[in-house]
């Protein structure tokens, strides 16, 4: 009796902590998102492992890191590979032409069935070398970017640092032979800009990575994720995560000063293994972040799923991902790029949902970054300089939006077909909050230079400010709204921001 008493108490104080916790790190999710892991919700070993974690989780360095991020808001996604070389063409077919699976560039070995020694056979030719860390640093800093997280190795398997565990890395492999993650990594601290890596921890196609499909998936998986069934590695998933993946992460994280671990495809990967990746992070580093997709419950940052836009506003902590243009990895003949005023759209959107925003760029394999992509960017890091403030370091206030201007954005294909124009009106504004102050955003400027703000109707307002000019504003609150005369807008710019002092 007394070992059944104390069982229920530890499963109901945990059943409670960990509400409490997921309810901080984690903001509502999409259906992709919510296949993540084979753990057991209730088991034994999810009690035991969750109160390991959730210890970890709530730990001053950890809130350190969450807040750090915070701060950041807006970063750099890097897809960059051998896959980029081929620029989403194999044997003179699109990705779109023939295959199975995902027709983003990145995905062309599994897309096309390329088995492993012949896909191998691009690190022959990989030698980008117009790659310049401290140039890809510069473009992310004048974008207004405050982090940057490349793929160290993607689903195909190859390493874009020097691995003891593997051959297939750049410095072993390629004629290039340069440290690609150390490279960055001093580039960004030199620039002050906090610095993570993308690392597939459950889906390798070469190394038997299958996401935990076969080996702890049901009969009729929830999701498909295209693992290697063309040409398998004569591995199980339990050597594979022995002796590649962690093997590999406990390199990242001892030799690499990073801030945030983006995992990827947990699917049925065991609660054992996605518990010893969050150890294995925390043990190096407590302060650095993993994201959802570590599985089965056990990560700091949310996300609500590739270009995807959540509906409701979170305190948690979570981070929107979205590309440049419908690709992650470099694809030569996709010229479908989000526009400044596209891009400002994802960021406030993300932003004033209380997420932060990783917008991707794909370099080709020469190690150029497109250059549609950077002027796109760095016209929105000129907007940045300007009205920044009311973006970084801030928090969701009660309302996000209002206006009406109502853009839903539920995934690439979603983006693809509904060719959204985004265009916005005058009573269109984005809230956002900080230190005493909200922030009204606008994407565009009204006719009659007046800005009338129905949420903060009957708020006791001390002071308002247009970011960038300190021409003193006549504002009133009225039965309307806040009503706020501006003054006169140049025509070739991009909305404003307010800061409303309460």
């Amino acid at each position: 009796m007394m070992i059944k008493k104390r069982k229920s108490k530890c499963a109901n104080a945990l059943a409670i902590s960990t509400a409490v916790l997921l309810a901080l790190s984690t903001p509502a999710i999409n259906a992709a998102e919510q296949v993540s892991g084979s753990g057991i919700p209730g088991s034994a070993e999810m009690l035991e492992l969750g109160l390991k974690w959730q210890t970890m989780s709530n730990s001053a360095a950890k809130q350190r890191g969450r807040e750090l991020f915070n701060q950041n808001k807006y970063g750099m996604f890097i897809h960059w590979g051998l896959y980029s070389t081929l620029g989403g063409i194999y044997q003179g077919e699109k990705m779109e032409e023939g295959g199975t699976g995902p027709r983003v560039a990145e995905w062309v070995m599994r897309r096309k069935e390329i088995p492993r020694a012949e896909y191998a056979k691009l690190a022959d030719n990989f030698n980008p070398t117009k790659f310049d860390a401290d140039e890809w640093v510069a473009i992310a800093k004048a974008a207004g970017m405050k982090y940057m997280v490349i793929t160290s190795k993607h689903h195909d398997g190859f390493a874009l640092f020097d691995s003891k565990v593997t051959d297939f890395d750049v410095i072993d492999a390629t004629p290039f032979g340069r440290d690609i993650i150390r490279e960055l990594e001093v580039a960004c601290k030199k620039a002050g800009l906090s610095f993570g890596v993308y690392y597939s921890n459950a889906l390798d196609w070469r190394d038997g990575g299958d996401s935990g499909m076969k080996d702890y998936g049901p009969e009729k998986p929830k999701q498909a994720q295209f693992v290697n069934r063309f040409d398998p590695a004569p591995v199980s998933f339990d050597s594979y995560i022995a002796n590649k993946s962690l093997p590999q992460v406990r390199e990242l994280v001892t030799n690499y000063d990073l801030s945030q671990v983006w995992m990827d495809t947990p699917i049925y990967i065991p609660a054992k293994y996605s518990f010893e990746f969050y150890k294995t992070l925390y043990d190096a580093n407590p302060e650095i972040l993993v994201n959802q997709r570590i599985g089965n419950g056990f990560g700091d940052i949310g996300t609500p799923g590739d270009n995807v836009i959540p509906d409701k506003a979170s305190e948690n902590t979570w981070e929107g991902i979205a590309t440049t243009n419908n690709s992650w990895g470099y694809k030569s003949y996709d010229n479908d790029w989000k526009s400044p005023i596209e891009t400002l759209y994802w960021l406030i959107a993300n932003v004033s949902k209380g997420g932060n925003f990783l917008l991707n760029v794909g370099p080709d394999g020469s190690g150029s970054i497109p250059a549609k992509s950077v002027d796109n960017l760095l016209a929105v890091g000129k907007w940045l300089k300007v009205n920044g403030e009311a973006l970084y370091d801030t928090r969701p206030w009660h309302v996000d939006h209002e206006g009406p201007t109502n853009l839903q954005m539920k995934g690439t294909n979603h983006r693809n077909k509904h060719k959204f124009s985004f265009e916005f009106t005058g009573n269109d504004f984005w809230f956002t909050k900080k230190a005493g102050n909200v922030y009204a955003i606008a994407l565009s400027r009204s006719a009659d230079n007046k800005a009338i703000l129905k949420s903060l109707k009957g708020q006791t307002v001390k002071n308002v400010v247009l970011l960038g000019s300190a021409e003193p504003l006549k504002w009133s609150n009225t039965a309307n709204g806040l009503t706020v005369e501006l003054p006169e807008f140049s025509h070739d710019g991009i909305g404003y921001a307010l800061r409303i002092s309460l």
